[in-house]
């Protein structure tokens, strides 16, 4: 597609959003001229996208592959549309403005098309009073926010899904078997199978409410969906941090004397493949001994990661804080702090469903009686060790 027409459907997309916004304000006359704006611009489009196609028509073999570009530039700007459509939408949701019944059609489609976009094989939605989908764009955000944090998910395998429940079937490292030798003219051997285990998964319902004020509700478009966005982005960090550091310390626990007890998980008790790939994830308490641990010249043992600043290494593996609050250190008079060992993406997988659902009311909870709204949140997500091996926990005695 030409920059002209490119950027004639960023504008389409631009003005159709501020019709919503001022329709969803009850602006109806504003919104009928930009709507008529918008009319004119389509037209527009087509026409330049028209005239392409007969100017190309002349190519020969060509013109199968531009008919079909023709067909995928149509294709695209009706979901620029429906995105646009149901973005309107969404936000009268969350303002409590009604909802027509062409309107709930257009939050079907959307909701078809956005699971049937992900890869999913399973475009129903679960029944329920759960309301509608975040919008893509909405949730774009909502990563941005997640990126922005410390977020522990970036270390373990996450596996998005669609079906409520199921199961994974995988082979952990430590039960491959290698490639037999084949001798020249000889017979391809046979070598033992592969070990695989089953893996289930069940998504638990999580949720969470969040009191809107009348006068944010009244406020931007964007002010809203940014006040809305950075919450579900912590809730999402907190709820995810929560679950994985629960599940680390199921593991069972090793006595870690000292820093030699450390060099000695990663070149022995480790298989030297996970170890290779290992990180060193301890708390705030167990991250300050180990910045403070010096060789026999005097020099820190811990390194400075060049290619990250700020982060620190320990023989080439990074060193990764997580907060007290998540890690607890044991103990009052004698201290130890938590020191996992290994490859948390070997070690425990997260199931998860990628779509944040939104519902809000002024009647139930405390909305009536504050005289505001509550947003209710709603996410779906399981998690499960995967290879136990891959992972140790430690714990070093600090007093």
């Amino acid at each position: 597609m030409r920059r002209e027409l490119r950027e004639l459907l960023d504008k389409i997309n631009s003005r159709s959003t501020e019709a919503r916004s001022l329709l969803s304000q009850d602006k109806l006359d504003e919104a009928e001229a930009i709507t008529n704006e918008v009319r004119s611009l389509k037209k527009r489009f087509d026409l330049e996208v028209q005239l392409d196609d007969e100017e190309r028509s002349g190519l020969g073999a060509g013109g199968a592959e531009q008919a079909g570009n023709h067909a995928n530039s149509l294709e695209s700007r009706e979901d620029v549309e429906l995105e646009s459509e149901y973005r309107g939408i969404f936000l009268r949701g969350l303002r409590r403005q009604s909802i027509s019944e062409d309107m709930r059609s257009v939050i079907k489609e959307y909701e078809r098309r956005t699971v049937q976009n992900e890869g999913q094989t399973n475009p129903a939605i679960p029944d329920g009073d759960l309301s509608i989908l975040v919008p893509k764009d909405v949730q774009t955000g909502i990563h941005k926010v997640i990126r922005s944090l410390d977020d522990l998910s970036q270390y373990v395998t996450v596996e998005n899904v669609s079906a409520l429940s199921g199961s994974r079937v995988l082979e952990s490292y430590s039960t491959m078997t290698p490639f037999a030798v084949m001798a020249e003219y000889a017979p391809v051997p046979e070598i033992d199978g592969p070990k695989f285990r089953p893996i289930d998964y069940k998504l638990q319902d999580r949720g969470g409410f969040l009191p809107i004020t009348n006068n944010l509700l009244q406020d931007t478009d964007q002010n809203l969906l940014s006040y809305i966005t950075s919450w579900l982005g912590r809730k999402k960090v907190v709820t995810d941090n929560t679950l994985i550091t629960s599940l680390m310390a199921t593991w069972t626990k090793t006595a870690l004397a000292n820093v030699d007890a450390i060099k000695k998980t990663l070149n022995v008790t480790l298989d030297p493949a996970i170890s290779q790939s290992s990180a060193i994830y301890t708390n705030q308490d167990g991250y300050n001994w180990m910045d403070e641990q010096k060789d026999s010249n005097g020099r820190y043992l811990l390194t400075d990661d060049i290619s990250q600043p700020g982060r620190k290494l320990f023989r080439g593996r990074p060193v990764v804080v997580i907060a007290n609050r998540y890690l607890p250190s044991e103990g009052s008079a004698t201290i130890k702090a938590p020191m996992f060992i290994g490859d948390l993406k070997q070690a425990i997988i997260l199931f998860n469903r990628q779509f944040f659902e939104l519902d809000s009311t002024t009647e139930g909870g405390d909305a009536w009686r504050r005289r505001t709204t509550e947003l209710r949140a709603v996410i779906r997500n399981d998690i499960q060790k995967w290879d136990n091996e891959s992972l140790i926990y430690g714990q070093i005695t600090l007093t």
